[in-house]
């Protein structure tokens, strides 16, 4: 028996394992949708290596210190993104089996795979540190998720072709992923598929209504992750959704069921910001993470170029194979076990984090309009003040939550079955719209926190955060919001 065991000590199996071709799918358990199949082309792009860092990619970065369950990845949405997209796209043309193509039905599903290839360590922040240090750089995860697509698929000479997925359905895949909001006034601008298939561009990124599986995906499964309740039905939804052509030629998509699935997504998203994603400790653990980031950014050498030379964290998007080295624990570990002088800043800030020693919020208050360059006069209170804070010792954080940018309600399309052929969207400025959909009105929540150590620093702080919140209430881009807590005799 001891001669059949191999080195490591186990038994060596005695029939050697069956390696699948490419041209089977296979089936994955997920634990939002069940079972996930994976045709044989998103497997192949699933298994490279560039599309495993995702499995390293946290989906809600910082959430994680407050709901320590969330800590799924981009990996998991992604394949989440792809078994919906794809069970939209049947859905919606079940009823017209003219416009159905095995090869749109794939391009929708490898767009929902790769959409998130693009996202840097600790997903949305990555951004925001790029935008702080490379400041007019405008730099987007969508367009590195182009790019790491393609650099995917050069780098494990993928055969596109052997799905017949040609370079017209390459541009397509592309376009679902990243495009700009389509007006009608316009020729038809894109190159992937033309207007008669323009509800395709409404699957993946939906810039008219907002609602996508995209977001679909993220909401069941953050939600799910973080313990909070999401009500939007999908079933409901893919069987309200239907295939509509306007006079022009252009399809788009329209609900049979009413608006109430439309306004669950808003509102499911509108919670989700309010007790997870914003917040209030949330973002003071991204403030610190943040300032580790660029503290580490000018010295730490985890990216280098072709010739060795060491290439800053927050230029690696240039490049789609310097980008790649990129993930939350490799960034995180780096700077926790470096040593000198020159991380020595970036390596306080995050035992602070490990620690639960955080920046102390000073100051909080809810504004309906509030002029962002006001936060400068708080930087020279600080940098002239007489006390013993200075420049740098203050931030102001913003939380913003409403249900979608604008008013996208008011993009949704319905119809009714009892005027075939006719479609409705809601009255601008309507009353339900207003409640729903609060767009500017919505409440913003100005935070000032403290970098400085101490009650001392706090309580200046907090004293210096008070006359700055007087000074700013004069100005004109700044609305306070009523306070809606007023004192009970008791």
């Amino acid at each position: 028996m001891a001669d059949e065991l191999n080195e490591s000590g186990y038994e060596s199996p005695t029939k050697r394992t069956r390696s699948l071709p490419p041209l089977y799918s296979i089936t994955i358990k997920d634990n939002v949708h069940g079972y996930i199949k994976v045709p044989p082309l998103c497997r192949m792009i699933m298994d490279t290596p560039q599309f495993a860092r995702l499995r390293s990619v946290k989906q809600l970065g910082c959430c994680q210190y407050v709901y320590p369950t969330s800590t799924h990845t981009r990996f998991d949405h992604s394949l989440g993104v792809m078994h919906l997209a794809g069970k939209f796209y049947l859905a919606l043309t079940e009823s017209h089996p003219d416009l159905y193509s095995p090869v749109d039905h794939l391009c929708v599903q490898v767009a929902g795979l790769m959409h998130d290839m693009g996202h840097g360590p600790f997903s949305h922040l990555w951004e925001q540190f790029v935008s702080e240090a490379d400041p007019g750089c405008g730099w987007r995860h969508e367009q590195s998720s182009l790019d790491m697509f393609l650099y995917l698929v050069r780098k494990n000479d993928i055969p596109l072709m052997e799905w017949q997925v040609g370079p017209r359905d390459v541009e397509f895949i592309l376009e679902l992923v990243k495009r700009e909001p389509l007006v009608m006034k316009d020729d038809w601008p894109y190159k992937g598929r033309g207007q008669e298939k323009a509800f395709l561009y409404e699957i993946i990124a939906n810039y008219k209504s907002g609602i996508d599986v995209d977001k679909m995906d993220y909401l069941h499964r953050d939600g799910k992750a973080m313990g909070l309740p999401v009500t939007f039905d999908i079933e409901r939804y893919f069987h309200s959704a239907s295939i509509a052509w306007n006079s022009r030629g252009t399809s788009f998509i329209s609900l049979r069921k009413g608006m109430e699935d439309p306004v669950l997504v808003y509102q499911d998203r509108s919670r989700l910001h309010r007790k997870g994603y914003q917040h209030k400790t949330v973002k003071v653990i991204e403030r610190m993470m943040l300032d580790m980031l660029l503290a580490a950014d000018p010295f730490l050498d985890i990216v280098k170029d072709d010739e060795g030379g060491i290439v800053r964290m927050s230029q690696a998007w240039r490049n789609p194979e310097e980008f790649d080295v990129l993930s939350d624990e490799f960034v995180e570990k780096s700077i926790q076990h470096s040593r000198g002088a020159s991380l020595a800043a970036a390596r306080d800030i995050l035992e602070r984090i490990h620690t639960r020693e955080l920046y102390s919020v000073v100051f909080s208050k809810d504004y309906l309009l509030f002029d962002k360059m006001c936060q400068e006069k708080l930087v020279k209170m600080a940098k002239f003040g007489q006390g013993k804070l200075v420049e740098g010792d203050l931030a102001v954080l913003f939380k913003n939550v409403n249900m979608g940018s604008g008013s996208p309600l008011e993009e949704a399309v319905f119809n009714n079955t009892t005027r075939p052929g006719v479609h409705y969207t809601l009255k601008k400025d309507s009353d339900i719209v207003r409640n729903l959909v609060p767009g500017e009105t919505s409440l913003i929540t100005v935070m000032v926190v403290c970098r400085k150590k101490g009650e001392e620093a706090s309580s200046e702080a907090s004293l210096l955060a008070r006359e700055w919140a007087k000074i700013i209430e004069l100005e004109e881009g700044v609305v306070a919001a009523e306070d809606m807590l007023v004192p009970k005799e008791m």
